[in-house]
């Protein structure tokens, strides 16, 4: 299949346009077939992030995503909640959410195919059905799974809009001087390193490629070098609570990416990053609330530097 861009087509990021043209595959499937060359841009492979120009010439060749093996995943996964629409669940650190390049079995994903065959066509994405919201992989906590396409479609608009709750217990190096304040720098990702991501930190610069982003922060408790604290997030952003906190000058604890190269880590595994609280409208209009605490690890950290403190 081809295309030739249009001048009213320029500029545009080529996952961005191939997204246009093909809804029913997601972004991340685009931007796959990108990277394995199965789409070219005037004979040569490009990166999803390319913009177009007038008269580029696109090919890009369709294939259909492979099914996912259903499979019981290493560990226990609690469920919290569960009725007929939607139910949640208590992720463990280390388990990814949906498949990657490197990972394409033991994901979340598997785990609820194995157990709710039923949800493999919720939703438009094949790769990631009753999946309305992600956490990462090493984060923590609860995450809400749509059984139906009902609930699919009024809990994904819930997070297009702002109307679910999301508050994340975290550790921080450094005492945070605000007692509760706001992080506002827009975010995008690097062009460097791919994986990771960065703030524009001038907010007047005009740049399209950075997303809005808005966490919001209330201190818990001061220890003698960190900091524990709450916090929401109002957008959700790749990174966003480890990026934001690295950019005001205090990484979280556990961190690997986003902290400064000559900060000594305590030893601790993971981000101290744990998604304590989510609150959504259900099929009703009823408010549901979960709550769940820190796990062993998380609870065991922070007891050993009240010792200390």
């Amino acid at each position: 299949m081809e295309f030739t861009i249009s001048p009213q087509e320029t500029k545009i990021r080529l996952d961005k346009f191939l997204v246009q043209k093909f809804p029913q595959y997601s972004r991340s499937w685009i931007q796959k077939l990108i990277k394995e060359a199965l789409v070219l841009v005037n004979r040569e492979k490009a990166s999803p992030h390319y913009f177009l120009k007038e008269n580029d010439k696109i090919e890009i060749n369709l294939k259909k995503p492979k099914p996912i093996s259903p499979q019981a995943v290493e560990g226990k996964i609690e469920i919290i909640f569960e009725n007929r629409d939607f139910l949640v669940i208590n992720k463990p650190s280390s388990l990814m959410v949906y498949s990657s390049q490197k990972n394409k079995r033991d994901t979340l994903v598997n785990f609820l195919l194995a157990r709710y065959p039923e949800i493999k066509n919720i939703g438009p994405d094949k790769l990631r059905p009753g999946i309305v919201h992600r956490l990462d992989k090493n984060t923590s906590g609860l995450m809400v799974i749509t059984k139906t396409e009902k609930a699919f479609k009024h809990l994904k608009s819930q997070f297009e809009n702002g109307k679910i709750k999301k508050e994340y217990l975290v550790l921080v190096y450094g005492k945070v001087k605000e007692r509760e304040g706001k992080i506002t720098f827009p975010i995008f990702r690097s062009k460097k390193k791919g994986y990771k991501m960065v703030i524009r930190r001038f907010q007047d610069l005009v740049d399209l490629k950075a997303k809005p982003a808005l966490t919001e922060f209330k201190v818990i408790k001061y220890f003698s070098s960190y900091t524990f604290l709450k916090v929401q997030i109002k957008t959700g952003r790749t990174h966003q609570i480890r990026v934001h906190f690295n950019a005001i000058g205090h990484p979280l604890v556990g961190e690997k990416i986003y902290k400064p190269r000559k900060l000594k880590t305590k030893n601790l595994e993971r981000p101290f990053l744990h998604a304590h609280i989510l609150g959504f409208y259900d099929l009703k209009g009823q408010w549901q609330k979960f709550k769940q605490d820190l796990p062993e690890e998380l609870k065991k950290f922070l007891k050993n530097l009240e010792k200390d403190n």
